[in-house]
């Protein structure tokens, strides 16, 4: 049988971690604390954002929630970002996104303060991980794309001088992934909507790892993949027996006589389940990032 990375034990060291992390922000005066932003009541959103609390409150971290109706104007909006980008005791800000269509989303993503951009969304954030030299801990990144790293490297998986091809080229998975891997000295292939049907295939099979992000739930079948092989699986949709399931094709794959010899990320309970305690990990680093820098010098935060 293949074995499964799971994500709950990855979702656990970093969750103690970052209890002991706000701890220690709170025994200095410091109350980590997110806000979100809402437009109109999007199932979606309001699922989302009643996620973000109740997982916020599991750390000890506050959570606050700006909503506005669907009749609400642009410089409104604005307004209010303006007022939680000028808040000192706001750390993190979630934009539920996407907006409505009346809502300048580009103009948002720019007005959003660099430093409480904890969902990693600005054009700055992005900018940061083409420095490889520069410390993981000093920026935030693309929470699902992190998730993904952190699976493989708590479960010691090499990536130096491996080859990883990704499947997707999304701006919140894809691309982030990619030059993470070229950071930590991957050799890295991307497929996307574009590529011909044989070059993808080739491109799975010859790979190392195969991390798939394209939303095609259980497209991916054992004709993409061999034995040996990691695979991230960072889909998420309801598969054909109406469950949750992600890109690759489970049943299928299990089926070979050559998976016992695969690893893969089940759908749930993979990179989902450690997303959103990295998106809190963020708020305690945002919080902490602005407390050392004004006033607390010698926190002994990781």
């Amino acid at each position: 049988m293949a074995k499964l990375l799971r994500g709950a034990p990855v979702r656990d060291l970093i969750a103690d971690q970052l209890r002991s992390d706000v701890t220690k922000l709170k025994e200095n005066g410091v109350c980590p604390k997110v806000a979100t932003l809402r437009v109109g009541d999007r199932s979606g959103d309001v699922y989302y954002e009643n996620a973000i609390r109740k997982n916020s409150d599991k750390y000890g971290i506050e959570c606050v929630n700006r909503v506005y109706t669907e009749e609400t104007s642009q410089e409104e909006l604005e307004k209010g970002l303006a007022e939680l980008n000028g808040d000192p005791s706001i750390h993190g800000i979630i934009m539920l996104m996407p907006f409505p269509k009346f809502v300048d989303e580009a103009r948002m993503k720019r007005l959003l303060a660099p430093e409480k951009d904890i969902d990693a969304i600005t054009d700055a954030s992005y900018a940061n991980l083409f420095d490889a030299k520069r410390p993981l801990d000093d920026y935030f990144c693309a929470c699902t794309a992190e998730a993904c790293m952190e699976i493989l490297q708590k479960n010691d998986v090499e990536l130096q001088g491996k080859k990883v091809t990704i499947v997707g080229r999304s701006v919140r998975i894809g691309k982030p992934l990619m030059l993470m891997m070229l950071n930590a000295n991957a050799t890295v292939t991307v497929c996307h909507t574009r590529t011909k049907p044989e070059d993808l295939k080739t491109a799975c099979e010859e790979a190392d790892i195969v991390i798939l992000a394209t939303g095609q739930i259980e497209s991916y079948g054992p004709e993409f993949f061999r034995e040996g092989q990691i695979i991230v699986d960072a889909g998420a949709g309801t598969g054909s027996d109406g469950k949750m399931a992600g890109d690759l094709n489970v049943k299928a794959l299990t089926a070979c006589d050559w998976s016992e010899n695969v690893a893969y990320t089940p759908v749930p309970g993979g990179v989902g389940t450690v997303t959103t305690t990295l998106l809190l990990r963020n708020v305690m680093k945002a919080a902490k990032h602005f407390y050392k820098k004004e006033n607390i010098k010698n926190l002994n935060i990781k």
